[in-house]
């Protein structure tokens, strides 16, 4: 503990000292105040200033310290005039005790106690502050730093390629100051490599074909890598000054790989209905046309098989002048032939209405693929 003593009189000066010196205190004996206004970069704990002094007094000597920011040495003033008016001057000057000469060396003793008291309660109080200043700003930190999080959530699921999530995710390191580097695996193709630099060096694909193979978070004092099983998230620089951050950064960017590995899963899932879709598509485009091809098949049989049976009604009307044969049977040979017209128009309607009803579905087909379909 450091203390200065103040005073212009030799005298007042060694008694105080004697006072103290059992203490164990480091003091240093000052003749004014300009004195201790030079000396005060020495970081005084506790400054016992007399209040009567020729030249700068010890009010003025306060009041200077004060406004030259130096606020954390205790000041107790000494005084041989025990008056209010002297006491709210060295209150306003910014002293923290007072003491009247001519005093005990117990009473002495006692007033530096309170003030060794009252420095380490201060010095507490502001070690706590710069504490919860720290916990606050590591929260507001930490605040900004989820917000770059939920935004790559926000972006990740308008990806529509592994080039463009891949992107997304170069954008969040970036917002941390970070680079790196990216392996996406897809059962429908080779591992796909990405940087933030760019083009990516042989030696980078090389270290992320081998860290696929490593536990899901594998950390160490410059790099990091995050694993899931469609996606390499690799860290080749870590920040070196800040061991709080980079916690921070882990948990983070666990979150980013973990969403990008949700949108792979549904871009493969969006891949495949796509995929059925098209195939779907295909299918009954072919129908279509199928069911046209037969359709003009059907109609060019029809209408041969219509002129047949009409040229044979007509030959046998010709057979039976030839042959002699009774009206009767004419007309008897003759409702057989009309009613084997009729059942093949009777066959043909049938075709017909088989034709309609698959023209029906594939309508129904093409309004569901077009998202048209209605709800019966």
């Amino acid at each position: 503990m450091k203390i200065f003593i103040v005073d212009d009189d030799p005298l007042a000066r060694l008694v105080t000292t004697n006072s103290l010196e059992e203490q164990g205190f480091t003091m240093i004996e000052l003749e004014d105040g300009q004195a201790c206004l030079g000396r005060v970069e020495e970081q005084p704990d506790i400054i016992i200033l007399d209040v009567e002094m020729d030249g700068l007094d010890g009010i003025a000597t306060c009041r200077a310290l004060r406004q030259d920011g130096h606020e954390r040495p205790h000041v107790l003033f000494i005084s041989s005039h025990d008056d209010m008016e002297t006491r709210l001057a060295a209150y306003d000057a910014g002293g923290n005790d007072f003491l009247v000469k001519p005093f005990m060396p117990d009473e002495l003793t006692r007033k530096i106690r309170q003030a060794i008291g009252q420095l380490e309660l201060r010095d507490s109080l502001a070690s706590r502050a710069d504490m919860a200043q720290t916990v606050a700003f590591s929260a507001m930190s930490s605040m900004g730093e989820m917000g770059a999080v939920l935004e790559f959530m926000r972006k990740s699921f308008l990806a529509l390629s592994p080039r463009e999530l891949a992107q997304e995710i170069f954008n969040t390191l970036g917002g941390y100051g970070l680079q790196g580097a990216v392996e996406i695996r897809s059962p429908d193709h080779a591992p796909l490599h990405f940087s933030s630099q760019g083009s990516v060096a042989p030696l980078e694909s090389a270290i992320l074909e081998y860290a696929r193979n490593l536990p899901r978070i594998v950390q160490s004092a410059e790099r990091m890598v995050i694993n899931y099983p469609l996606v390499t998230l690799l860290i080749p620089q870590l920040p070196q000054d800040d061991p709080d951050r980079v916690g921070r950064l882990r948990d983070h960017l666990a979150i980013v790989a973990e969403a990008a590995e949700a949108r792979l899963q549904a871009l493969g899932t969006e891949n495949l209905r796509l995929a059925q879709a098209e195939a779907i598509v295909q299918a009954v485009t072919q129908l279509s046309v199928t069911l046209e091809e037969i359709e003009k098949r059907q109609q060019e049989q029809r209408l041969q098989a219509q002129a047949a049976l009409i040229a044979h009604l007509h030959e046998m009307e010709d057979a039976f002048v030839r042959l002699g044969l009774s009206s009767e049977q004419e007309h008897s040979l003759i409702r057989m032939a009309r009613a084997a017209m009729e059942d093949q128009s009777a066959s043909q309607a049938g075709q017909e209405t088989l034709e309609i009803r698959l023209r029906e579905v594939v309508r129904a087909l093409n309004r569901a693929i077009q998202g048209k379909a209605v709800r019966q």
